[in-house]
């Protein structure tokens, strides 16, 4: 096998859970777009690098397989509930086993892999024995391991047990994720232009990340806030009975939450917000207008739990949008516990 023909595979695993819902999704679609561009240029880079995507929300999944630049197409990046890191980071393990291909005495085989990984939240699955699979503690390590922790809610002790390579993205917003993707195309043009020189024992020396964007992750001191400080609610719009998502945010030092945005949802399954207890509605405070219909209030429907839109002045009698109950305005001014989703 000629030089020439050795990969340098580079992995994506993007954390597409409920919380990335809005802008910030929008932003890590259009980086992947950034991203396979830049490298287009970089004649280096578009003859080595190979680019695969996986994301993970309630489950993992391989969009795209491990591509040459010139056939890659930028997958469609879809929210849904939870972040299961755990079986992203097997599906990593399967696809290094099964995609690099292995040095041998005869041949040579492909350049250590890249993976960049970027979540914003806490795992909901068994993530522990798959991050030491990966890491594989002291013994070599099958690929060079970045994770970029975002927003405020990311455990960096979770990162650093996958990678000891982790930085953090405090704030969240598409600017950021922006030049974050512009600092990974950075990464991969300065690994392509140099693989031949490097051996499996020296450490990369990669572009500074933009410090306006990304920083060094501080490791996780002392007992964790186990409260969370989002919660999220599944709503339909009462007019064309489209699924949004509503997001609430955590007082400080307090269990109450604001509403603070609402974004809108492709599609909702049954069992979507079935994986944590239910919040009482007396601990939410205000209620953020429909993203489809801009009506600014909501109801439970006391029969099968759904939420939907409702305008400012709701009607006499209404129909519930999920199970089509007549219901009529009143009740009993008790505060109905919610379903919420996992985020």
């Amino acid at each position: 096998m000629e030089n020439d023909s050795r990969r340098l595979p580079v992995y994506l695993l993007l954390d597409t859970s409920e919380s990335m819902a809005g802008p910030a999704i929008e932003a890590v679609a259009q980086g992947v777009s950034t991203l396979v561009k830049e490298l287009r240029t970089n004649p280096l880079a578009l003859e080595t690098a190979y680019l695969s995507v996986i994301t993970f929300s309630r489950d993992a999944q391989q969009l795209v397989p491990l591509s040459e630049l010139m056939h890659f197409q930028a997958p469609p990046l879809r929210v849904r509930p939870g972040t299961a890191l755990g079986a992203a980071l097997r599906m990593l393990s399967e696809c290094l086993q099964r995609d690099v291909k292995k040095t041998t005495v005869t041949t040579k085989g492909d350049y250590k892999p890249l993976v960049f990984i970027l979540t914003d939240g806490q795992p909901t699955d068994s993530w522990e024995q798959a991050a030491d699979a990966v890491k594989q503690v002291g013994g070599p390590k099958m690929a060079n391991v970045f994770a970029i922790g975002c927003g405020p809610d990311v455990d960096t002790e979770v990162l650093y047990r996958i990678t000891d390579t982790v930085l953090v993205m405090p704030n969240l917003t598409p600017e950021a994720i922006r030049k974050s993707f512009v600092w990974l195309s950075a990464s991969v043009q300065t690994v392509s232009s140099k693989v031949d020189g490097i051996s499996e024992k020296d450490s990369l020396n990669l572009p500074a990340p933009p410090l306006d964007a990304l920083q060094g992750a501080p490791r996780t001191t002392g007992p964790r806030d186990q409260t969370p400080r989002q919660v999220f609610l599944h709503a339909l719009c009462r007019r064309n009975r489209q699924p949004y998502l509503m997001r609430f945010v955590r007082r400080s030092y307090e269990n109450h939450y604001d509403a603070v945005a609402s974004h809108r949802l492709e599609a909702l399954e049954d069992g979507d917000a079935q994986s944590l207890s239910p919040i009482n509605a007396s601990l939410l405070h205000g209620i953020p207008a429909c993203p489809h219909c801009e009506n600014p209030g909501g109801s439970v429907c006391p029969v099968c739990g759904a939420i939907f839109c409702e305008p400012r002045e709701v009607p006499p009698e209404t129909t519930c949008p999920k199970c089509g109950t007549l219901l009529v305005k009143g009740g009993d001014g008790s505060a109905p516990d919610i379903k919420r989703s996992a985020g």
